[in-house]
């Protein structure tokens, strides 16, 4: 059934926010202010979900997708909105997202937060890391399908930067090749089962596997390779960055789920006593060749945590994975009563509830930015500063 909605405001996962006789309907493809003609594709009782038919009355902001794949292929899903209006609605997500469930609102002045502008830079040709999928019967690679396990065979991504394009393309025997070392390596059992092969893009070779490239960041030289997790947006990767090294204040600093080391190589010092828990084993390999000054801990936060109980420690940086952190954890961080903790998160939905927590312990943030680090896609990154109140 059609239905002629119009749309308000987007939320998590770039759907249009629309309402037909009471009921919340979210709507793929739409953008706000917009009057849309969309057919309901599920029911789930109190809401629905829905895609676009037809725009009757098109966004200022909507302009035709550049890639010819778009809509087919299930790596972007807002190619739809210009960049520019892309990073003002992410941050309108993240801002409602910590009103809405953590009670934080960060344009009120008598809550004395300071907000900075959304970090963002070019739309295309940015992203650096990759998981590309490789069926090696029919010579095809690419993506899968938006929402579903189809291989979409594409030559050439416009927002991968030139050397992953270039695996795509003319560079296409190689990928086939690490493909079928991973096939020969791995737990590819299945015959016809697609092969996914991580692709990481450094300054000067593209990793394939294990092989470590060298990264500049700010100012630093780090190392990763395309089997761990390293932001693929080296543009904007700076002001994250700086974000938190303007915000860590002391001398004895945690850093949890640490990576490869990306944020206390820009905190760490002689004169700092700075500490790097993270479970996996390959980014502390990595993270003993980015640091100098910084003592390591192969464990889980969550582990970790637990055998701390009379740490002194001034701040503590966070960047957990998409379902924030722990209730224990948090309790742990709050009992060690750090002046601050600098949380970075990619789901501005668990960082709402984690502020909340923070909230009930006797702490208040006090600075918010968004970093739209993935332009074209819904994907938004944000960092707080979450201060102690009696500090």
């Amino acid at each position: 059934m059609e239905l002629r909605l119009e749309i308000e405001k987007l939320v998590s996962k770039g759907d249009g926010l629309a309402r037909h006789e009471g009921k919340t309907i979210f709507v793929t493809g739409a953008l706000p202010g917009e009057t849309v003609l969309a057919e309901t594709i599920e029911d789930k009782g109190d809401y629905s979900r829905a895609e676009v038919v037809e725009i009757v009355t098109a966004s200022p902001d909507r302009v035709v997708p550049a890639c010819p794949h778009y809509g087919v292929c299930g790596g972007c899903d807002m190619q739809h909105a210009t960049t520019e209006a892309q990073a003002v609605q992410k941050s309108s997500i993240v801002k409602e997202n910590l009103l809405r469930i953590g009670g934080i609102d960060t344009d009120s002045q008598t809550e004395g937060i300071t907000t900075y502008p959304v970090a963002s830079a070019q739309g295309w040709g940015y992203r650096t890391r990759v998981k590309f999928h490789v069926d090696l019967e029919q010579k095809k690679a690419g993506f899968l399908g938006r929402k579903s396990n189809d291989l979409v065979d594409i030559r050439h991504c416009p927002i991968l930067c030139d050397s992953l394009n270039r695996l795509l393309d003319e560079k296409r025997p190689l990928l086939f090749r690490a493909a079928q070392m991973r096939q020969k390596s791995e737990i590819w059992q299945k015959r016809n089962a697609l092969i996914e092969v991580p692709a990481f893009a450094g300054d000067m070779k593209v990793s394939l596997s294990t092989q470590e490239v060298a990264v500049e960041v700010a100012g630093k030289t780090l190392w990763a390779d395309s089997n761990v997790f390293f932001q693929a947006n080296r543009h904007v990767l700076p002001a994250m960055v700086d974000f938190v090294k303007d915000h860590v204040e002391g001398k004895t600093i945690v850093d949890l789920y640490a990576g490869v080391g990306t944020f206390a190589a820009f905190v760490e010092g002689p004169d700092r006593q700075v500490v790097a828990v993270e479970r996996d084993k390959r980014c502390l390999q990595l993270a003993e060749k980015n640091l100098s000054h910084t003592e390591f801990f192969p464990q889980t936060a969550e582990h970790w945590v637990r055998m701390q109980k009379d740490r002194q420690v001034d701040t503590v940086i966070v960047d957990p994975p998409r379902t924030g952190l722990d209730a224990k954890v948090i309790n742990a961080i709050c009992s060690w009563k750090p002046s601050s903790v600098v949380y970075v998160s990619c789901d501005s939905v668990t960082l709402a509830r984690d502020c909340k927590r923070f909230a009930e312990k006797g702490f208040k943030v006090k600075a918010l930015q968004v970093f739209d680090l993935y332009p074209q896609t819904s994907h938004v990154e944000s960092a707080v500063l979450i201060s102690r109140v009696d500090s």
